[in-house]
């Protein structure tokens, strides 16, 4: 049988065309930051989740909170709602604007209810009656090989890399904010919805698993509630105490929402943030930049957040596993493709 060139050629025509077709097709399957909505389903439902847990244990602790203190929240949550309503009926904007600047203040206004909540909910279960783990905690370090104080005591005697450390743990809370910030100036809607999942997955894990394991941690473990140690202008790693032991023994504990430290010891959160900036900037122009200072913050973790290291395996290991998972999703489908048109 013999084919002619007319025929090779109407054959190549249609492949052409079978393949334009396949990739529109695969295109108009593959979610675009324009179809997916915010906060989403799965965020809305785990805020609800936390919020009703929160309710549960606030009635069971019955706690004294400040109400003045949530007042800079309020205030915030109020004035972002406001502004998202104005730039929506302002037809001056471009759409372009309007849908960004819309997504800003939505998540930061969702950032800031989910920080309030758990921060509330961290608090409430560290009141709880649950034996200290510190020895528990220290003998998995042990275990591993893990040594604690010699870790401790090379960063005591390198005032550098201590300053380094010190300054990257402090700066988490805004990198993370700054991070969602980022990703939806440059674009990436759906990276910003799966960001804020993800840190709202592993931060509600974290501080359930946390009510398990309450601890004074390994600086205070090791060295007593100090306020100094050699090497540290401030004992690090005791930030927490007083609230963690007025919350433990107080007849009526209190909450102020201002001042409220994160009280969670096993899983560490701040590794597992680390993580988490990690993923959320993954394979675009700042991926190494968010790298580097995440790196440089988990290693500041066992000083300055006080923590055995066995948390912040753990709070890694939680971190990836989130993270991955989520991913997963058929919303997420390409997320972390090469787009270097969107960077």
């Amino acid at each position: 049988m013999t084919l002619s060139v007319e025929s090779l050629r109407a054959s190549s025509s249609n492949d052409m065309h079978l393949n334009e077709g396949d990739t529109s097709r695969l295109s108009s399957a593959m979610p675009s930051d324009s179809e997916v909505a915010f906060p989403g389903r799965l965020n809305v439902v785990l805020m609800a989740i936390a919020a009703v847990l929160t309710t549960i244990l606030y009635f069971y602790v019955e706690p004294d909170i400040d109400l003045a203190t949530t007042v800079p929240y309020i205030l915030i949550i109020s004035t972002c709602l406001a502004l998202s309503v104005y730039i929506k009926h302002r037809s001056a904007f471009e759409d372009v604007f309007r849908t960004r600047m819309q997504l800003v203040l939505k998540g930061v206004v969702f950032i800031f209810v989910a920080l309030a909540t758990l921060r509330i909910f961290n608090h409430l279960t560290m009141s709880l009656a649950f034996p200290l783990a510190d020895s528990l905690l220290d003998s998995w370090d042990k275990s591993l090989g893990l040594d604690w104080m010699a870790y401790f005591t090379f960063v005591q005697t390198h005032p550098t890399f201590a300053t380094i450390l010190k300054v990257a743990y402090i700066g988490f809370d805004g990198a993370s904010l700054l991070g969602f910030l980022a990703l939806v100036v440059m674009g990436y809607a759906r990276r910003a919805r799966y960001f804020c999942e993800i840190f709202l997955i592993t931060a509600a894990i974290c501080t359930t698993i946390a009510m398990f394991f309450p601890a004074v941690a390994a600086v205070v473990y090791n060295f007593g509630n100090v306020s100094e140690l050699e090497g540290f202008g401030a004992a690090p790693g005791v930030y927490h105490m007083e609230q963690f032991l007025m919350l433990r023994t107080a007849e009526t504990p209190s909450i102020d929402l201002l001042a409220a430290q994160g009280l969670a010891t096993f899983p560490s959160f701040h590794a597992a943030g680390g993580i988490l900036l990690i993923f959320g900037f993954l394979k675009t122009r700042l991926s190494w930049g968010v790298i580097a200072f995440s790196v440089t913050m988990i290693a500041s973790v066992p000083i300055f957040g006080g923590h055995y290291f066995i948390d912040v395996l753990a709070g890694t290991a939680l971190a990836v596993l989130v993270s991955v998972l989520n991913a997963m999703r058929p919303c997420y489908r390409g997320l972390f493709g090469n787009d270097a048109s969107r960077y």
